[in-house]
């Protein structure tokens, strides 16, 4: 059992730092050393011991500057001499072979990134590392294994780290009160615009882009209009506006929640239920059928279920760290009932109280107006970043009463008002068959500021602002948001530097060409200076051969030309980083990793210590189609691994396309980059290296 200051100091720890293919299962692999410390003569070393990979065979042996990690099954030890002065922390495990799924099914169901890594990895010790960062409460040992799988992420490579994104933002400056978040988009009712801004006909219907409408000139096109079944950014984002989730981050706060849906919340002591107080009084608009539907509770386990239920890869967070089936809508006597014997911790700016009543809670959030009903979340384990996960934008709520028509009442009443969610399985599909998703995916229906007027697939997407948003303010900064979707850079470019178009996505080496504009006296904004916490990189199908040799991968990552790709690709905007976590969240190391730099003759090398023919292989490098820096990347590659002897071709797919393919493990190598969903080292160590290993024990044992 927790203390409430071990769940307080998981929430501050979350607030302030706010996924046989390698040949390593099983003990089969070499043993391998990392990079070492080293001194010049007369010099002495400030480290203890060398750091990195001390062994990696039936037991990985990990060192960091602070601690040695030691991983492996039950009872397996390891075979070199643990450095001393270091903390050691030693993780052993049962697998539990039987619920383990298969990769190949992992494939199949479409789950990359999502229940597996995007490079179908899998490696028990790694997924061994990734639980039990999930599990510990103590911030410096969860740090210590972070930086182990940082280590180990850098010496197998599933993927090859390109590099770490800076933010290219390039807008007119009568656009005001724009900010930065590094998991959600902003708010466009929450921005505004000079009232002197020109007025242009956008080339849509009747639209025009004047002071009261925000057009952005961007690419690609939402994986789907169903929040359940979407996992991009292009879909967050239009989530963010058209949806509300229980909890969000205000402007550029990342170091605590504010309410949204949720009012007020609590949780156990164990930090495995929490309680939320769902704000009364909400609707969700029907623009389709000029409707609304009032949200309670109900809608909002029916909306975690259902997330679960479809299976889509973004649903692993859902069925990872929430017992979906178990938690319940309950209503406020329920609660207060409930709290008279068993109080809750509530936490909110700052402030830790414990709670014996509902009117309680409502005070210690500030909270005076109407509820509708209380949603109890049920966690298998404690988990520090769930509040983060809250926030996300695909578990937006959304109407159960317009996603099952005229099933309605009698999934009510199955599940007895909301009490036991699992009987809502028998009403959805897996899948996008689902009748649930088909509706959504066409006519999105939400809470948010926005609503979905019009859209025309794969040209615009028309929002204006929600007549039933239930925190109107009267004067909303924009009453429309239109997305105007062109994958050709340079007529993007054009519709930006006519005023058609008030922010426009382009690739960095264009960046010059809207420098110093200037309309009707306003003047383009070109922004460089935010590092975000977002990796590009290259992902390797280990499922395949020769990617399912991690010397091959090696190989292939010392024949990346970075130096290119970040200063003719990316005009700088892309910093070194070369593990799965970026700089300077906990984890992330200089030491004991491999710096891969352009070197061709050590991709020869490796490739001859892996014993293979490159003539005998041929390499499918995919790109989405209008992402110019990722062409020019793929290109710039095609040409480095050609010289080795492969046989290497570029293609491009259209973006639903190409995360099918993707997440189906239909590709060779494959490009992208990964936005953080929730505020929390496991959110990248997790996503790229978890194998989907499920556990019949695991320990986490710390000894000085």
């Amino acid at each position: 059992m927790k203390s409430r200051a071990t769940i307080a100091m998981l929430v501050v720890f979350l607030v302030v730092f706010s996924t046989v293919a390698s040949g390593c299962i099983g003990g089969e692999s070499e043993t391998t050393t990392g990079t070492q410390q080293t001194t010049s003569p007369g010099e002495t070393s400030s480290q203890p011991a060398q750091t990195g990979v001390l062994e990696m065979g039936k037991v990985y042996v990990v060192t960091t500057d602070k601690s040695v990690v030691v991983v492996g099954p039950k009872g397996a030890e390891p075979t070199v001499d643990l450095p001393s002065g270091k903390k050691v922390i030693r993780v052993s495990y049962e697998v539990d072979t039987e619920n383990t799924p298969d990769v190949k099914t992992l494939m199949e169901q479409g789950q990359g990134f999502g229940a597996i890594n995007p490079a179908f990895f899998r490696d028990e010790h790694v997924d061994a590392l990734v639980i039990a960062a999930r599990r510990e409460t103590n911030p410096e040992v969860r740090t210590e294994i972070f930086k182990a799988l940082y280590i180990l992420g850098n010496q197998l490579v599933p993927e090859a780290i390109l590099g770490q994104n800076k933010q290219l933002r390039v807008y007119w400056d009568w656009v005001k009160g724009r900010y930065y978040h590094p998991t959600l988009a902003e708010r466009y009712d929450l921005l505004s615009e000079d009232s002197n801004a020109p007025s242009v006909k956008i080339g849509i219907k009747d639209y025009k882009n004047d002071p009261e409408t925000y057009v952005i000139a961007t690419i690609g096109w939402p994986e789907s209009l169903d929040p359940a079944m979407t996992y991009e950014t292009f879909g967050w984002e239009l989530w963010h506006e058209i949806g509300d989730t229980l909890v969000t981050y205000w402007k550029e706060n990342t170091e605590t929640v504010s309410p949204d849906l949720a009012v007020a919340w609590a949780h156990n002591k164990e930090g495995t239920e929490w309680y939320f107080l769902i704000r009364g009084g909400v609707k969700a608009y029907d623009p389709w059928n000029d409707k609304t539907y009032p949200i309670d509770a109900t809608d909002v386990a029916f909306t975690f279920l259902r997330v679960e239920r479809l299976g889509h890869s973004v649903s692993w967070m859902v069925d990872s760290f929430m017992d979906v089936n178990n938690s319940a809508a309950i209503s406020e006597e329920e609660l207060d009932g409930y709290l008279k014997d068993n109080p809750l911790i509530a936490e909110f700016n700052g402030q830790v109280k414990e709670i014996h009543s509902v009117e309680e809670l409502k005070q210690f959030f500030g909270y005076s107006g109407e509820t509708a009903g209380v949603f109890k979340l049920v966690l298998p384990n404690p988990y520090a970043p769930v509040l983060s996960i809250l926030a996300d934008p695909f578990l937006s709520v959304v109407p159960m009463e317009y996603l099952l028509g005229d099933k309605y009442q009698e999934a009510l009443q199955a599940s007895n008002n909301g009490h036991d969610p699992s009987a809502w399985w028998d009403y959805l599909q897996s899948g996008k068959d689902d009748p649930t998703h088909q509706l959504m995916h066409q006519k999105p229906v939400g809470t948010g500021p926005f609503y979905v007027k019009d859209y025309q697939e794969n040209s615009y997407i028309v929002l204006e602002y929600n007549p039933h948003y239930w925190n109107a303010t009267g004067s909303p900064g924009h009453k429309y948001v239109i997305y105007v979707i062109n994958n050709d850079a340079q007529a993007r470019i054009n519709l930006f530097k006519t005023g058609t178009a008030d922010v426009v996505a382009i690739p960095p080496e264009k960046m010059d060409s809207v420098k110093g504009l200037e309309l009707n006296g306003f003047h383009s904004v070109v922004k460089t200076d935010i590092l975000q916490p977002i990796l590009t990189f290259l992902v390797f199908n280990t499922q395949k051969e020769p990617f399912n040799n991690p010397k091959v991968r090696q190989a292939l990552a010392y024949a990346i030309p970075y130096d290119q790709i970040r200063q003719l690709v990316y005009q700088g905007l892309l910093e070194p980083n070369y593990g799965p976590i970026p700089k300077p969240w906990p984890g992330y190391m200089e030491e004991g990793i491999t710096k891969y730099t352009y070197d061709i003759n050590k991709a020869k090398q490796l490739l001859q210590e892996a014993g293979i023919d490159p003539s005998k292989y041929s390499i499918e490098l995919i790109y989405n189609e209008g992402n110019a820096a990722r062409e020019k990347i793929m290109t710039l590659i095609q040409n480095v691994w050609s010289q080795l002897g492969f046989q290497v071709t570029v293609n491009s797919y259209n973006w639903p396309t190409y995360l099918s393919k993707t997440e189906h493990g239909d590709y060779d190598v494959y490009v992208v980059g990964w936005v953080p969903d929730y505020l929390d080292s496991d959110n990248w160590v997790g996503p790229f290296l978890y194998g989907a290993t499920e556990f019949k024990s695991l320990e986490v044992n710390v000894s000085e």
